[in-house]
């Protein structure tokens, strides 16, 4: 059987990752027309790939579409609140089943991330750390070996680094928001459920408050 080889990223994700961003990082304003035609000539592409990346952000709640007519729908607090309290539910499910399964594999990814997290606070570049971060996370589900967890979180992941993102661009400083990792880390590796977990909810919800307050004090004021 002659099978052709998928491509990791279409042209319709690449658009959609870009238009993430410029909506997470708010330099599209809510409620802003899609048209299609008009995002192909920007992008220089034709129109599928650019429907196909709507359908995505459709799907993610950045884009609402009735009919022909798209438009931005910025991210709110619920958004923020949903995100988060989504993340809580499918890692204090994936983090005990790696400790369980996969305890070795899980501590040598969340060491990589760690190191690149370190690495992005010496160059100060906001995204490198976003997505180091994201990978940190991701550890819990390659290591629990869960192919519906992590479909989730493949489906979820894009957003939420972007939030993370875009809060974090703010940052003069990345190095304090490598401690929590730190200590997480540690009690994942000293293999007691119970702490990690307790952890972890202590770890989201602190983040929840901080992507809260950016887009409390800053995306609610006027864009400039």
């Amino acid at each position: 059987m002659e099978i052709t080889p998928i491509q990791q990223n279409s042209l319709g994700e690449q658009i959609a990752g870009e238009l993430r961003r410029l909506i997470a990082t708010r330099r599209i304003d809510d409620g802003t027309p899609v048209v299609e035609e008009a995002l192909a000539n920007q992008f220089g592409v034709s129109r599928g790939p650019v429907r196909d990346a709507l359908k995505i952000l459709v799907a993610e709640g950045l884009v609402t579409s009735r009919g022909r007519r798209a438009k931005i729908r910025g991210l709110t607090a619920v958004d923020i609140d949903e995100l988060f309290s989504l993340r809580h539910m499918l890692e204090s499910t994936a983090l005990p089943l790696a400790m369980e399964r996969n305890p070795q594999g899980l501590t040598a990814s969340l060491d990589g991330a760690l190191h690149e997290m370190e690495a992005a606070v010496a160059s100060g570049e906001a995204q490198a750390f976003a997505e180091a971060d994201s990978r940190f996370h991701s550890s819990f589900y390659q290591a629990a070996g869960h192919s519906r967890l992590t479909a989730i979180w493949a489906q979820y992941r894009p957003s939420i680094e972007m939030v993370l993102l875009s809060s974090r661009e703010t940052y003069k400083d990345l190095a304090p928001s490598i401690g929590s990792h730190y200590t997480l880390a540690d009690l994942i590796r000293a293999g007691d459920p119970g702490p990690a977990l307790h952890e972890l909810t202590q770890h989201l919800d602190n983040a929840r408050l901080r992507v809260r307050t950016f887009y409390e004090s800053e995306v609610a004021a006027p864009a400039s």
